[in-house]
C-alpha cells in the first residue's frame, strides 16, 4: 500500500512539524522588554550549583583551618587562633558584605564594568587579609607543628595529581571513543 519512499517522507514530516512549531515560539521577554534566552537552563544549572554548595558545605572548612585539622593544639593556640580568625573576619566584613551585593547585581544584569573591578579590588583586599591572617597563624605554631602542616600540603598535592592524572586519562579514553565512532 505505501511505498518505502513514502513511509520515509511521511516520517520526515512528523518529525518537521514539531521543530517548526517550536521553533515559531515567540521569545521571553523580561518586564524591562530585554529578550530573555535559555532562562529556564540557566535556572536549572544555578539550581544544581546550589545543590552542589549545599552537598559540600561541609567540606568548607579550608585553609589553615583545615591543615591545622591534625594537629595536635593546645588550649591557648585554639583560642589564639580563634582571636586572630574573629578579628580577620570583622576586619574583611565590609568587603565581604559589598562583594555580596556585587553578586546579586551580576546574577540580575546589572554588573557593569566598573563592579568588575571593583570586585576584584575587594577580592585582592581580601586575600591579602587572608595572607596576613595565615602569617599570624603560622607564627603561632611549633617547628613539630609546622613539619606536620608541610607534609599534609606534600600530601594534597599529591592527591590532585593523581585526580588531575585520572580526569585526563578519562579525557583521552573519551576522545578516543569519539574518534572510533565518527570512522565507523
Amino acid at each position: 500500500m505505501f511505498s518505502s519512499r513514502n513511509l520515509i517522507g511521511l516520517a520526515a514530516l512528523l518529525l518537521a512539524i514539531p521543530m517548526f512549531v517550536f521553533a515559531q515560539q515567540p521569545a521571553q521577554t523580561t518586564p524591562d522588554g530585554s529578550i530573555q534566552e535559555n532562562s529556564e537552563r540557566r535556572e536549572r544549572l544555578r539550581e544544581r550549583h546550589r545543590g552542589m554548595r549545599k552537598r559540600h558545605k561541609g567540606m568548607r572548612d579550608h585553609g589553615m583551618r583545615h591543615m591545622m585539622r591534625g594537629l595536635e593544639l593546645t588550649e591557648v593556640q585554639r583560642e589564639q587562633i580563634n582571636a586572630i580568625t574573629q578579628r580577620r573576619l570583622e576586619a574583611t566584613k565590609l568587603q565581604r558584605e559589598e562583594l555580596s551585593q556585587l553578586h546579586e547585581k551580576r546574577k540580575n544584569g546589572t554588573f557593569a564594568e566598573a563592579d568588575r573591578a571593583r570586585a576584584a579590588a575587594l577580592r585582592e583586599q581580601i586575600r591579602a587579609s587572608m595572607e596576613g591572617t595565615r602569617a599570624e597563624l603560622e607564627a603561632l605554631l611549633t617547628a613539630e607543628q609546622k613539619a606536620q602542616i608541610e607534609q599534609h600540603k606534600l600530601e594534597r598535592k599529591a592527591h590532585q595529581e593523581e585526580r588531575k592524572l585520572r580526569r585526563e586519562q578519562r579525557l583521552k579514553e573519551r576522545q578516543e571513543r569519539l574518534n572510533k565512532s565518527t570512522t565507523l
